[in-house]
């Protein structure tokens, strides 16, 4: 799968303040509006939502550490995921 997702979605950066969450949505039981609201369920707020090729979606969310949603996520079924977390802050 990770090279599927490398192949699939080539732009994606590491942004250096959000986290994202790539899924791919390949059965009628796996909705992005059903990521959406789990998504929100956390706590966390979207900021970009982004259709990519091969059913893939990415979510710009508003947190730097993207593990408890992604565990959420997969509570619910969602498996074909992948995770980035915001680049580390650097210390002076």
């Amino acid at each position: 799968m990770e090279k599927e997702i490398e192949t699939a979605t080539p732009e994606i950066r590491s942004d250096k303040n959000y986290a994202q969450i790539l899924i791919k949505f390949t059965s009628d039981s796996e909705t992005v509006d059903q990521a959406i609201r789990i998504i929100e369920e956390t706590g966390t707020r979207i900021l970009e939502t982004k259709k990519l090729p091969a059913q893939w979606v990415l979510f710009k969310l508003s947190v730097g550490d993207m593990r408890n949603i992604t565990l959420k996520l997969s509570e619910h079924g969602f498996i074909n995921m992948k995770g980035i977390n915001a680049l580390p802050r650097r210390k002076p």
